[in-house]
């Protein structure tokens, strides 16, 4: 839920900040409003970051050590497991494909973070707001 909170965030910043760059690459807008929003969405990052991040790490040593077993006893244990009836082979699989989907929502949760940090909203907001840093700089 954290994740998806900020990923929309995310979003409607890039949004905002796609159309306050003109199309000639002219920037309506107010800079420090952006900065300021910027500065908001990487600090509730970082601060997401550290608790998400051992709740990530813990889940998915959890599905991958819950993985191993559910492999272990279908391949070594196939008499008392999935062989005992068809109820058992089937509630082996839906196991399995439940300990793969939770993996790899995990996995495409960092994904999905990932993706929307390294676009190229921070470059271009980077850029814009050191543009204006030097400049102010420079005036001074």
């Amino acid at each position: 839920m954290v994740i998806r909170v900020l990923y929309d965030q995310f979003r409607a910043l890039n949004e905002d900040f796609r159309r306050a760059v003109g199309s000639g690459g002219e920037f309506r807008g107010s800079v420090r409003e952006f900065r300021r929003r910027h500065q908001r969405l990487s600090e509730s990052v970082q601060n997401a970051d550290r608790f998400v991040m051992i709740s990530n790490v813990a889940g998915f040593c959890f599905q991958i050590a819950n993985l191993i077993l559910v492999l272990y006893c279908t391949i070594f244990f196939r008499d008392e497991t999935i062989l005992q009836s068809a109820l058992h082979a089937f509630v082996y699989v839906v196991w399995l494909v439940t300990i793969l989907f939770s993996l790899t929502l995990t996995a495409g949760q960092g994904i999905a973070v990932n993706i929307v940090v390294r676009s190229g909203l921070f470059t271009r907001i980077n850029v814009v707001l050191s543009a204006s840093t030097s400049g102010s700089r420079h005036s001074n």
